[in-house]
């Protein structure tokens, strides 16, 4: 690994300064400090050290409500660095940064000072901001539209159970992190999958019934010659994930052209039989919702694209992080954690030879930092997100 050490010019006795002599008062320069060292991997010493020190500096101005720059004035300073501190990148899921960031930049009243006021018309820009609230908003608009037809899709499975299925959650995790209008059909499908893992995840958890119940289920979805006439208790579970097997394969195909069902009844089997061997819950979870929005796309992953060497090795290490933030807790990122997820971006971010496809290793990032950012957030933080996110317009 090739330590950067251009920062080491900025680096004295333990000490990162963009001024000589003006440490305590770069709060623009020590909060982009912070930001870019947040994308590190492993080895990178220098930028860890950037990471604690900038991320120090910030918090103890904070504490003293010093968050203010002599070089620039800004509608909301403070609200970026607080943002910045209270949501690290790897928890930073994309439409909520935005819905933030449009209530903090200033458009054309953000002015710099240097020997005189001055203001960069490519940078601040009052049609930029009302482009990007208009913009937020239509996507909000259709977003809502969405959020109604799976409330309506989840009603017409009807499984009668009072089970949690984090609906809401699940649909707001696809929306934040892929929000485009156009890829409808990727974000739908991740909603539906977290949705039906949770569904059968919580009714095979209750006490009365056996682990010989997940075998049996487990049997039926991958003997599809199987047919037991006995009214069994997890009928309308069956259904319901067939059902939704068929529809994500039925909108890939009208999009694109290409029968996904088989390789989609392939990864479910698989996640499955896990299950049924007694793996957590949470094992193999983020895999199945990565291969599903991969298969959802125009150039559809066959199973010999799940077998490339880098495929597996990303799939084995956002099965680890989720695998270990489900058994730590909520709001405990272990210095494990850290490092699996350092060694995600690496592969994510770098290119090598017999490369997967940009698109392809970008959802695997994209994923973990769902399951990150629901790690370290409490229901009622996730609440005020959602209503932000999905409802609120931004005026």
């Amino acid at each position: 690994m090739i330590e950067l050490d251009v920062l080491r010019h900025f680096e004295k006795d333990g000490q990162f300064v963009c001024y000589p002599g003006q440490s305590s008062e770069a709060v623009t320069a020590m909060f982009n400090l912070y930001r870019a060292s947040q994308v590190l991997f492993p080895g990178e010493k220098i930028l860890d050290d950037a990471k604690k020190f900038s991320y120090n500096f910030l918090t103890e101005k904070r504490s003293t409500n010093e968050l203010l720059d002599k070089w620039l004035i800004t509608k909301d300073l403070p609200g970026e660095v607080v943002y910045a501190l209270d949501v690290p990148w790897y928890a930073s899921l994309p439409r909520l940064e935005a819905r933030y960031y449009l209530e903090q930049y200033g458009g054309e009243d953000d002015i710099w000072i240097g020997k005189t006021l001055y203001r960069m018309e490519n940078i601040s820009n009052n049609q930029y901001l009302e482009m990007a609230k208009l913009d937020y908003n239509q996507c909000q608009t259709i977003h809502q539209l969405e959020w109604t037809n799976i409330q309506k899709w989840y009603a017409h499975l009807n499984i009668k159970e009072t089970i949690n299925t984090r609906l809401l959650n699940s649909y707001y995790e696809a929306a934040t992190s892929i929000f485009e209008p156009e890829r409808c059909n990727k974000r739908v499908a991740w909603a539906k999958t977290n949705v039906i893992v949770n569904t059968i995840t919580s009714f095979f958890a209750r006490p009365h019934l056996s682990n010989t119940g997940i075998q049996a289920f487990a049997y039926e979805f991958t003997n599809t010659q199987h047919h037991e006439k006995n009214r069994k208790p997890w009928d309308g579970m069956m259904n319901a994930l067939h059902e939704t097997l068929n529809e994500i394969s039925l909108n890939t195909r009208v999009a694109y052209g290409v029968d996904i069902y088989p390789h989609l009844h392939s990864i479910w089997k698989v996640w499955l039989l896990n299950l049924q061997n007694g793996v957590d819950k949470v094992e193999g979870e983020a895999e199945l919702i990565v291969k599903t929005i991969n298969l959802c796309s125009s150039q559809c992953l066959l199973d010999e694209s799940f077998s490339h060497p880098q495929y597996q090795r990303l799939s084995s290490i956002i099965n680890d992080i989720c695998h270990q933030i489900s058994h730590k807790g909520n709001r405990t990122i272990s210095f494990e954690i850290e490092s699996k997820m350092q060694e995600l971006v690496q592969l994510v971010l770098c290119d090598s030879p017999d490369d997967l496809d940009t698109t392809s290793k970008q959802t695997f990032l994209m994923v973990a930092k769902t399951f990150y950012y629901r790690a370290l957030f409490d229901p009622e933080t996730i609440n005020q997100h959602i209503g932000k996110v999905l409802f609120e317009n931004v005026i």
